[in-house]
């Protein structure tokens, strides 16, 4: 569930830009994206066979590489492997970065964000109750896991103020973002763990 989480905030990151001109709130975030460091931090509630698991995890992203921590795991992506390490184990999972098919959608979404752009279009766009936001309500394009992923937008800052969506299997996963921040870009360093997995790590 974590790495479906990654999956899609990086989506909606990195494929806004795909969808029409009409939809200028989504490519104005993208533009604003691709020339920044993005960090969130972020709640989820993910509710499964009727049973609510609620967590939280502070996401950074840059171009196609990312650091995501919450819950006690960090996961770090450098756009060629990603690190899964558990401090409190002491222990790491490094695999490579590889476009998946769709058949393996939910084993490592993270891993299928090239290839995305085309895999969603917008539905439908409303403005919110308030007026302060656009919800966009998208839908995939081929076959996949996910039966629908809702974004709403900020109008002003067309920053995301939370993110909704649905699969197949009944899974509901609604993420709260409850800061969004865009900065000038960082090395590519700072997506590599920094620590040193001596013998004493598995």
């Amino acid at each position: 569930m974590k790495r479906f989480i990654i999956f899609v905030l990086l989506l909606f990151f990195w494929n806004a830009d795909a969808q029409e001109n009409s939809n200028s709130l989504l490519d104005r975030m993208s533009r604003n994206v691709a020339g920044s460091c993005a960090t969130i931090d972020y709640t989820y509630t993910a509710r499964v066979s009727g049973i609510d698991n609620i967590a939280s995890g502070n996401l950074v992203t840059q171009d196609e590489k990312w650091v995501m921590v919450g819950n006690g795991v960090e996961m770090y992506c450098d756009g060629k492997s990603v690190w899964i390490v558990d401090p409190a184990l002491k222990e790491v999972v490094i695999e490579p970065l590889q476009e998946l098919q769709e058949t393996e959608f939910l084993t490592n979404p993270a891993r299928i964000v090239v290839g995305l752009k085309d895999s969603f279009k917008v539905n439908v766009a409303n403005p919110s109750s308030d007026g302060k936001s656009v919800v966009f309500s998208l839908v995939p394009v081929k076959a996949t896991d996910v039966e629908f992923l809702n974004v709403d937008v900020y109008t002003d800052s067309a920053m995301i103020r939370d993110m909704s969506f649905a699969l197949k299997d009944g899974t509901l996963v609604k993420i709260e973002v409850s800061s969004m921040k865009l900065t000038p870009k960082v090395s590519d360093e700072a997506f590599k763990p920094q620590t040193v997995f001596d013998s004493s790590w598995i």
